[in-house]
């Protein structure tokens, strides 16, 4: 599995990674504590390799935050080794392998979907997305999401698993090859649909366009970005922006992930001295251009009115007031109106506390101590969208971590018409690892479910332009400071996913109460029985 993951793997592997466990499990005669065991160490490798750059974290002192990679891969593992042993178990009481594999599969499925809406969420190890680097065998990801992956990769180790028991039981080795020819058929069959489907993709090339600059200031998120100035930090973007500004075109401008310096309050937004610098930067240099930035918002209540507000006491009122503050992006303009969007998929232990009542009695502030501040970030329920006010172009601000999630980033085109991904991140907090890479690759994904063009803007890379087929069209490199510019063709078709989002997950849970419910009943009857006989 960490041969196999992205971004240097060869996602080949994960066709194989997991018949050493399956079978395994299947000479362990079901004992629930050894195939616990040996589930745990398997995931606790793939974990341990695939996430190992979560290490490169600090702390707000600047030390390494080891428990930053420690508790991810440790809980991560204890919970995949939990729904394998689980589903071991289902199989046992059901006394039938067909019933208990679709078991196992929908469990996991169900388990993944649960990562992607759960407080404790990390669907980085989802393991449809184990074929971003490999875009081009995924083109139906348009139809299934990264869920579809997951199942394919599932059937192919079981196909597998069960060709090799089945010779180790009649020693027929014409049967071991017809078996193992249907799943390395089942392998190459998906990425023909996925090759017909990609040539098929022509995209909206004859349409509306957009031209589009991408910044990437390359900051030191973790000393530089707070030791420059609010004017140097003004002059860099400008002298950025310079490079390839039009006073005759319209544009967007996009800029990193909590760009800005400091917090500003929403109330006072258009009087903020940095706001009001870029909007008359754009009046003379660009007009009709509109400039998507990240920053820090902040709002005050004289009630407590959520759960991550904090109080504070006001020395103007000399009462206590509460705050709350959200990592936000906004679209700033030469009109009074500055749209803004806060960020709804908070990472967790970094910038939101997961099961707060349980866990914070027991590890105190440590879970927050590694992201930049002790505080919870405040989070937007539903999805906002943005609005180009000289082109009508409307346009989804996609917040790094949340550009994981891809039946959340789909609820932006759902209703909207929105034809165009922005997606703006800071990746530098894990330096150069593979972090920054599977992040970009993992918004190829997001492109083909939703057959979208993306432009990526991240502080230290790597900045791109990606098509609606998943293909980087182009970027600038891990480390460098750059700008590029682009043509971004629209669209407003929406895909079946944008329909029907992770309609897979449903039809799994559901799979997965009935076969529960049959290994309970098979369960009871078999209990009753055995002790009428004894």
């Amino acid at each position: 599995m960490g041969l196999g993951w992205p971004t240097d793997g060869s996602p080949i592997y994960l066709f194989i990674a997991f018949v050493p466990l399956l079978y395994i499990e299947n000479y362990l005669n079901h004992s629930l504590f050894y195939i616990l065991l040996f589930s745990f160490i398997t995931f606790l490798t793939w974990n341990a390799i695939s996430t190992w750059w979560l290490s490169y974290a600090k702390r707000t002192n600047g030390t390494f935050a080891v428990e930053a990679y420690l508790f991810p891969v440790l809980f991560n593992a204890i919970f995949m080794s939990i729904v394998f042993s689980f589903s071991s178990w289902i199989k046992k009481h059901v006394k039938n392998k067909r019933i208990g594999y679709v078991f196992l599969v929908c469990l996991w499925i169900s388990f993944e979907k649960m990562h992607l809406e759960w407080e404790l969420s990390w669907p980085w190890l989802n393991l449809g997305n184990g074929f971003a680097n490999r875009t081009e065998w995924i083109q139906w990801y348009e139809y299934t999401g990264i869920l579809g992956g997951s199942i394919w990769i599932w059937i192919v180790n079981i196909g597998l698993t069960e060709s090799i028991i089945q010779y180790k039981n009649d020693k027929n080795i014409l049967f071991l090859y017809k078996r193992v020819f249907i799943n390395i058929g089942i392998i190459f069959f998906m990425i023909l649909i996925s090759f017909l489907i990609y040539i098929r993709c022509k995209g909206n090339q004859y349409g509306r366009t957009v031209n589009v600059l991408i910044l990437q200031p390359n900051i030191d998120p973790y000393n530089q970005k707070y030791s420059i100035s609010k004017n140097e930090l003004v002059s860099k973007l400008k002298r950025l922006i310079d490079q390839k500004i039009s006073y005759k075109e319209s544009m967007i401008i996009i800029a990193p992930e909590t760009m800005f310096p400091g917090k500003i309050q929403i109330k006072n937004i258009n009087k903020n001295k940095i706001i009001f610098a870029f909007k008359d930067y754009l009046k003379k240099k660009s007009p009709n251009t509109v400039f998507i930035t990240g920053v820090e918002l902040l709002t005050l209540y004289h009630k407590n009115k959520s759960k991550t507000s904090v109080p504070i006491f006001s020395k103007k009122t000399k009462n206590m007031q509460w705050i709350d503050i959200f990592n936000s992006v906004i679209q700033i303009g030469t009109s009074e109106n500055i749209e803004f969007h806060h960020k709804s998929k908070l990472v967790p232990a970094v910038e939101t506390f997961p099961y707060r009542k349980i866990f914070l009695p027991i590890l105190g502030n440590i879970l927050l101590n590694f992201g930049g501040t002790v505080m919870e970030l405040g989070k937007e329920n539903s999805p906002s969208i943005f609005k180009h006010p000289y082109l009508g172009i409307k346009i989804a601000p996609i917040i790094c971590y949340e550009s994981v999630f891809g039946e959340y980033v789909s609820n932006f085109f759902r209703k909207n018409n929105v034809e165009l991904m922005v997606i703006i991140t800071n990746d530098g907090w894990w330096g150069l690892s593979q972090g920054h890479k599977q992040h970009m690759y993992y918004a190829r994904i997001r492109a083909i479910e939703n057959r979208r063009y993306v432009a990526r803007s991240a502080n230290t890379g790597i900045s791109c332009f990606i098509d609606e087929k998943g293909e980087i069209i182009s970027s600038i490199p891990y480390g460098k400071e750059g700008v590029l510019s682009g043509k971004i063709y629209l669209n407003k078709k929406k895909t079946f996913y944008i329909k029907y989002g992770d309609f897979i997950s449903k039809i799994c849970l559901l799979t997965t109460v009935i076969i529960l419910l049959y290994a309970i009943t098979c369960h009871i009857i078999n209990y009753y029985h055995n002790n009428k006989f004894k």
